[in-house]
């Protein structure tokens, strides 16, 4: 493999841990009794679903071929 194979495969490997980690994220503030009123935690936990959307769109126009 040359130097942009190996460096398309590393970002795919990230954007896929960021999204992964940013909807866990979401599920575990709408799972876990935190002490936050529940419009606060369904707000943030949108947020988390809004961000993981966003990096993977732009990460997928980024490694268009």
């Amino acid at each position: 493999m040359n130097d942009a194979d190996q460096k398309r495969k590393r970002m795919k490997r990230t954007i896929a841990i960021t999204c992964t980690a940013l909807i866990i994220g979401a599920i575990l503030l709408l799972a876990l009794p935190i002490n936050l009123p529940l419009p606060f935690r369904l707000a943030l936990a949108f947020l988390d679903l809004v961000a993981a959307a966003v990096v993977w769109l732009s990460a997928r126009q980024n490694l268009k071929n």
